[in-house]
């Protein structure tokens, strides 16, 4: 039994080593990714801004005056870094665990952020060791694809809150410039955001979300429906009209596809590991 009990702990740091070695590609193309996606969001935000102020709503964009336009021309450049700063915050809020390899994964990524954005939390690693974190990657330390998994997973969901958060804003300065009808309370379009059954009604344009807005007019008992396109910014439609980031993205996903493979395969000799050491303490303590 003993011989089994090193074997199957033999089979788990093998596989603990692959797990590793997938964190590693996994970081190095998040870092990539990130590198990228600041500057591709603004591009794409910038056109979708473009669709609605000259193909949406023309009449209203044209209502502005020369400063107006200008004005909201300038908030909406201005929400790149608007974009990075909420990115590092909500990744701030991750939390990572104790495990080494996860911690030098997050200290990877958050190099990617300015030394300024860096320094605003004394309790973010230093720089530089966040820099050298792939040596750290060597270390040797069991890791269970579960938390690898997570952690992926909550790097996603702080993409897409970012994204969410950034298109509500647009559609405030869109409404402030009254391109938008100010009619529409602007929580209702930031619920509509955040509703998953909404964003798949597309208006014909990428990042763009059409919608049917009904208020019920007391006065009369009669039901105002007022249609309206709003800013929807989509990592699906992000990466689908930027080749590099689409490209990232399958890679991502091979890799991703690996570690749930090597995850089914750890967690049944995990299994199999607990239950040959039960059956050794078992025997170990048994007196007829």
């Amino acid at each position: 039994m003993s011989k089994s009990i090193k074997q199957l702990r033999n089979d788990l740091t093998i596989l603990s080593e692959k797990i590793k070695d997938l964190a590693i590609n996994l970081q190095g193309l998040y870092r990539d990714y990130l590198e990228s996606l600041s500057v591709v969001v603004k591009r794409q935000l910038t056109l979708a801004t473009y669709q609605i102020c000259t193909q949406k709503y023309p009449d209203a964009f044209l209502n502005l005056s020369y400063q107006k336009r200008y004005d909201l021309q300038g908030r909406i450049k201005g929400l790149e870094n608007t974009f990075k700063d909420n990115l590092f915050n909500a990744f701030q809020s991750i939390e990572v665990g104790n495990n080494q390899v996860i911690q030098d994964f997050y200290n990877h990524i958050i190099s990617i952020f300015s030394v300024e954005q860096i320094s605003k939390d004394n309790n973010l690693v230093d720089l530089e060791i966040a820099q050298n974190s792939e040596n750290n990657l060597a270390k040797e330390e069991e890791l269970n694809p579960h938390d690898l998994i997570k952690f992926q997973l909550d790097i996603e969901d702080c993409l897409e809150e970012c994204l969410t958060n950034i298109s509500h804003q647009t559609n405030k300065y869109l409404q402030d410039a009254h391109i938008l009808p100010n009619k529409i309370p602007s929580k209702i379009l930031e619920m509509a955001l955040q509703a998953e059954e909404n964003t798949s009604i597309v208006s014909g344009a990428p990042n763009l979300l059409s919608l049917l807005i009904e208020r019920e007019d007391k006065s009369d008992n009669n039901v105002d429906i007022t249609p309206i396109v709003a800013i929807c910014l989509r990592l699906t439609e992000i990466e689908f009209n930027d080749p590099s980031l689409n490209l990232i993205r399958q890679k991502i996903n091979n890799i991703l596809r690996k570690l749930d493979d090597l995850d089914n395969e750890y967690q049944q000799k995990k299994q199999k590991y607990s239950i040959a050491q039960a059956e050794s303490a078992w025997r170990s303590s048994w007196n007829e």
